[in-house]
């Protein structure tokens, strides 16, 4: 059975730019057992907000 997960926007910006955070550590767990990320179209465009602001460039 495959098993879902949800992460907020911060948890995911947070294991994209700290490579052994808590939430990165989290988020490869998540893969390593073969699990879902699951989010919200509204999450998804918020995370796509976020990456899009100037101080990620």
């Amino acid at each position: 059975m495959n098993k879902h997960f949800v992460f907020d926007t911060n948890a995911l910006i947070s294991a994209s730019l700290i490579l052994h955070s808590v939430n990165a550590e989290a988020l490869d767990k998540v893969f390593r057992m073969g699990g879902t990320l699951a989010f919200s179209e509204s999450t998804f465009m918020e995370l796509v907000d976020v990456l899009y602001r100037s101080k990620f460039d």
